[in-house]
């Protein structure tokens, strides 16, 4: 197996998203690269997310907080140069995520902290979270990639992050604030080139290898690099498309939180938009295709489950499906 490593100094969210998927689109058979990056004074949204609802988009504006979307799954996450960002890219044959996982956890016990796996995709330390992880896979090529909180300044979390009631009840916690935690608070003199060569070691540690080092290529040299910058840099990539929605229904699930916003005319549903924070990405556009030009009627909901869905009954994908669909069957009176 061929160990990769790179980072880069660039801290724009739209560069540095473009980057990681042009990697992943480009991984080869046999090899996994680890990519550090940063982001300064940027909330990044899964994929799915409503950006609306996810974040406070004047006060962000105000603050000069950029806005990205990434094509991963999960929530909102803010990042400024108090957080290291890491990739982990492989074809599938290579992609392991307890692994990928446990280079994060052996680098912060280089660095003297003891640290633990959470839930489905969370780092902490003494119960508090220092490291959301995310993960995205297409056709064999995956990544996964995640947060390292050194040390953030928490306030921004308060002033441009929305979090529902009921997401942090399904966590336990009164605040975003009070379940996060830095490295500097269990380390003070913890810096960034340290942290980086712990991932460094800890990375040939884990996989047992060499790790070869090797340069980002530039927007200037490549114009697919360019084009891929462009796309997440742009307000229809970022905001998404608005819809004159007639019906809203909006519950957090055991996979998840999501917003279903309707369009309906003539008892038919004319458009559709499905928001989630739910780790799964693909999942909310092909029901979305279903949904629309289908009557908004129990029985046509009730046809959808039973023969249009296009997944195995006993795939998550198909309990998000059934677990959607329900919800707007619910309301229909």
């Amino acid at each position: 197996m061929k160990l990769r490593y790179t980072e880069t100094d660039c801290t724009n969210p739209f560069i540095n998203l473009a980057t990681e998927e042009y990697m992943t689109f480009r991984a080869a058979e046999g090899e996994v690269t680890m990519y550090l990056w940063q982001n300064a004074n940027t909330v990044v949204i899964g994929k799915n997310q409503n950006p609306w609802r996810e974040c406070r988009v004047e006060s962000m504006r105000e603050g000069d907080c950029k806005l990205a979307r990434r094509i991963s799954g999960g929530e909102a996450v803010y990042h400024d140069l108090g957080n290291l960002n890491f990739t982990f890219i492989a074809r599938e044959d290579e992609y392991d995520i307890p692994k990928q996982t446990e280079v994060i956890l052996e680098a912060v016990r280089l660095l003297g902290i003891n640290a633990e796996k959470t839930g489905r995709n969370d780092l902490t330390i003494d119960g508090m979270k220092f490291s959301g992880h995310a993960y995205y896979q297409s056709n064999g090529y995956c990544y996964h990639h995640g947060t390292i909180m050194f040390n953030v300044d928490p306030t921004p979390l308060g002033e441009y992050l929305n979090v529902s009631a009921s997401k942090l009840k399904s966590k336990g916690v009164k605040s975003v604030r009070s379940r996060i935690t830095n490295l500097i608070n269990h380390k003070p003199d913890v810096t960034l080139e340290e942290l980086k060569k712990a991932l460094y070691d800890a990375f040939a540690k884990v996989y047992g290898g060499e790790v070869e080092r090797f340069d980002i290529p530039t927007a200037e040299s490549d114009p697919e690099l360019k084009a891929l910058i462009d796309k997440y840099s742009s307000e229809e990539w970022r905001f998404g498309r608005k819809i004159p929605f007639t019906t809203s229904i909006s519950e957090r699930l055991d996979w998840g939180g999501v917003d279903v916003e309707l369009q309906v005319e003539g008892g038919v549903i004319k458009d559709c938009g499905i928001f989630s924070d739910s780790l799964e990405t693909e999942v909310f556009g092909v029901l979305k295709e279903k949904l629309i030009g289908c009557k908004y009627s129990k029985s046509a909901m009730a046809t959808l489950v039973e023969s249009a869905l296009p997944y195995a009954p006993n795939s998550k994908e198909y309990q998000i499906c059934c677990d959607i669909i329900n919800l707007i069957a619910e309301g229909i009176m």
